[in-house]
């Protein structure tokens, strides 16, 4: 990777919100398109495989039919001690400026990183392919922007939005962009960096960014959910087991959950679309994340483990 002052010229693949394209693509040309986006994310990370134990734990914590329909109930709790810990590493070496690479390579680890701890829990792993699939691509820009609050000081979040600021103010400039397309994406970046704060402010620890992550995961009020009621089931338990947490490690602290709760509707303010286009356009250009996530979902352990971290 190379070395430039805050070269962020990758990010020319942003556009001024026209997604109309002058050819249509064929359906050949698109799956190819969407696989070369998937390797090229893919080759950016290198998670942890979870260990034998982490596997037989949650292998027994399985579900039991209820005997007034088709809903399942957890034996056990939503959330293992193996679901809490969510240690992002980040690509290396680290430039001496930032460039759009690593920005993007960042991005795509915390990704990653993110659907593959959905896809641990055992809950999410009874949806069936195309419902758990649905869901990601429902939630997976809240998941993100979760992981990016959480991970904030390892991502060095506050300078990667101000060099991206000070791209699109350039680009402003030069006429790349229309005011109006800026005056968006700043809007964006704003709330973004506006809920990294307030998250910093309350201090959240592991265990209830993983079960406000949960909460965000079962969201049965996505449009094209099926499982509905099952996916609402899951919430509400993820929801009393954080209320039953919060109430025995603060419980000097009457409202840590409703501040915590009250987070979370800032989440729905921020585009998928410009997260991409911000984050990921230039790794994978205009493919949409949505097209990546049923392969990302159907990697198996050893396909995360033995994925290559690319030398920058």
């Amino acid at each position: 990777m190379s070395d430039s002052n805050t070269d962020l010229s990758g990010m020319e693949t942003m556009s001024n919100g026209d997604s109309s394209t002058p050819e249509i693509q064929t359906e050949e040309q698109a799956a190819s398109d969407i696989t070369r986006a998937f390797d090229t994310l893919a080759k950016v990370l290198n998670p942890a495989e979870p260990s034998e134990g982490e596997v037989m734990e949650a292998s027994l914590q399985l579900v039991s039919a209820d005997q007034s329909g088709n809903l399942v109930e957890l034996e056990g709790p939503l959330l293992s001690d193996s679901h809490v810990p969510f240690k992002l590493t980040m690509p290396l070496p680290m430039p001496d400026y930032l460039n759009v690479n690593y920005i993007c390579e960042s991005a795509s680890r915390l990704l990653f990183l993110s659907m593959h701890w959905a896809r641990s829990i055992p809950a999410f792993q009874t949806l069936g392919q195309d419902s758990d699939i649905n869901l990601m691509k429902a939630c997976w820009n809240e998941l993100f922007a979760l992981g990016l609050a959480q991970c904030s000081n390892v991502m060095n979040v506050a300078t990667i939005l101000a060099a991206i600021i000070n791209h699109l103010q350039n680009s402003l400039q030069e006429e790349k962009l229309s005011p109006e397309r800026v005056k968006l994406v700043m809007e964006h970046i704003w709330r973004m960096q506006e809920f990294c704060n307030s998250m910093s402010k309350l201090s959240p620890d592991t265990y209830e960014y993983a079960y406000l992550k949960a909460i965000v995961l079962f969201s049965p009020d996505h449009l094209g959910i099926e499982n509905t009621l099952q996916i609402e089931r899951f919430q509400e338990k993820a929801y009393m087991e954080l209320q039953d947490y919060i109430t025995k490690t603060y419980p000097e602290d009457t409202y840590r959950l409703s501040k915590l709760l009250l987070r979370l509707p800032a989440l729905r303010l921020m585009s998928a679309a410009i997260t991409e286009e911000l984050f990921f356009a230039g790794l994978i250009g205009n493919v949409q994340i949505d097209s990546i996530i049923p392969y990302i979902l159907k990697m198996e352990s050893t396909d995360y483990s033995q994925a290559v971290t690319t030398t920058m």
